[in-house]
């Protein structure tokens, strides 16, 4: 009585909306659901004893469902008890009747043993889990790509007719004074982005048409949500007419491309197209630079291998008795390898 006002009292905390799952619970609920067709689904093993229906009542009280008893399953998936030739269906999974479409399966695994003669009750759940994402602030960025031509020679200009910093000033504050005029004229000449997210779309190929046939796509798109025969007939004609010219002037682009590709002046753009790939490609994170002893920073792929070379020949054959390690033209190679994975 003492267990079952503490799991009353628990389970009375837990809020409706809240996930809920009991586990154990001995006793024996019985084959038959008779009198708790509500919370048995009459797939059950055995006789029903007072323990058992203690549980039925329970589950009966808080509108929970008996999941072991749900599923049809043969003798060996429902014996959760095996001592001899004794068996019983003693240790069950209680969830909330409403989540009953979100149980999958429910059974007993027979070879698998968690205490002795006890066996494994695993139940499979599908859970849907809503994902309340953070909107992130929008930052509005200045348009740097636009300095070239003209601009270029307006930023410029400027820059040099508001120059705030003077000779013989502290550094910090020069570099202060330089970089808010930098970002200032910079906004004022070439302009700040939104700062929406960009999603990248791929639009090199759009032409005249294709701009026309997506927006009229999107205007009945709209007129959609009213629901009428006619919306619905003229949304579908524009969706078919917009894919077209979406097919032709892709492939027409991507020809033009090629036979560009294929010419003295395309050789550009292929080395273009492999410098923009290989920055896409490129680790981020990768680290080419190390310190030497006297903490001088190394760039060179020359000098950081010296430097690895150095290292390990003071770690092998400094203050130690062993004989001399020789390092051979192999140890290049290996120390190759791990700068470039480094």
């Amino acid at each position: 009585m003492q267990f079952w006002e503490d799991l009353d009292s628990m389970v009375s905390t837990v809020p409706t909306s809240e996930k809920l799952f009991i586990g154990d619970l001995n006793g024996h609920v019985g084959a038959t659901n008779v009198g708790f067709e509500r919370v048995h689904g009459g797939f059950g093993y055995g006789s029903r004893s007072q323990e058992g229906e203690d549980v039925l009542n329970f589950a009966l009280a808080y509108d929970l469902l008996i999941a072991n008893t749900v599923f049809k399953k043969r003798e060996s998936h429902l014996v959760t008890f095996r001592s001899g030739q004794h068996l019983s269906q003693i240790d069950f999974i209680l969830t909330r009747r409403e989540d009953r479409r979100d149980c999958l399966d429910c059974k007993v695994i027979p070879g698998d043993c968690v205490v002795p003669q006890h066996k494994l009750v695993v139940a499979d759940f599908r859970l849907r889990v809503r994902v309340h994402r953070d909107k992130c602030a929008k930052i509005a960025r200045t348009e740097w790509w636009k300095l070239r031509g003209e601009a270029a020679q307006a930023f410029k200009e400027k820059m040099l007719g508001e120059g705030p910093w003077e000779e013989g000033e502290d550094a910090n504050d020069m570099w202060l004074k330089m970089a808010t005029c930098v970002r200032k004229v910079a906004s004022e000449v070439f302009g700040v982005s939104k700062g929406g997210k960009h999603e990248g779309k791929d639009t090199w190929w759009w032409n005249d048409e294709v701009q026309r046939a997506i927006k009229e796509k999107e205007c009945f798109k709209r007129l959609h949500l009213d629901k009428s025969a006619a919306n619905i007939e003229g949304y579908k004609l524009a969706k078919r007419v917009a894919k077209r010219a979406v097919s032709v002037a892709k492939g027409k682009a991507y020809d033009d491309l090629y036979q560009r590709l294929g010419t003295k002046e395309g050789e550009k753009d292929i080395y273009r197209m492999a410098r923009i790939r290989e920055r896409k490609t490129r680790d981020i994170n990768q680290i080419k630079c190390i310190k030497d002893g006297t903490d001088r920073l190394l760039v060179k792929d020359e000098e950081i291998m010296d430097r690895w070379r150095e290292y390990y020949d003071k770690l092998f054959n400094g203050k130690s008795e062993s004989p001399t390690l020789e390092l051979d033209d192999s140890f290049d190679n290996i120390n190759r390898r791990f700068v470039r994975r480094i």
